[in-house]
């Protein structure tokens, strides 16, 4: 449900700017960045099922400031939910979500360019 919408709004964003003016590229620095695999190009977000049905989906090997990362997936991503999941950082360098999040996340990674 949550993937859909992020595919139609970047669906919407790409016809409109194909449908007028060609807007104006700016990059965007994040405190932080997530690198992809370097043979598959996969971006590191997994789902990982604890004693049978404890979803949880990781996302591994954050380089930067995790903090901002947690911050931008609860005040974007999850903005509208009313009942948000449990936005963690494990280990310096990981960021754990509570629930089966992995599509919906590595979309929302590569909407922001990683």
């Amino acid at each position: 449900m949550l993937s859909t919408f992020i595919r139609r709004t970047a669906a919407s964003a790409s016809a409109s700017a194909s449908a007028g003016s060609v807007p104006k590229i700016t990059e965007v620095k994040y405190p932080y960045f997530v690198a992809r695999q370097s043979p598959s190009g996969r971006l590191p977000v997994y789902n990982e099922f604890r004693a049978g049905t404890k979803a949880t989906t990781l996302i591994r090997n954050v380089d930067g400031n995790t903090g901002a990362l947690r911050d931008d997936l609860m005040n974007s991503l999850f903005r509208l939910m009313k009942r948000k999941p449990n936005v963690v950082v494990r280990h310096g360098k990981h960021v754990e979500i509570q629930g089966s999040w992995r599509n919906v996340v590595a979309d929302w990674l590569v909407i922001r360019g990683f």
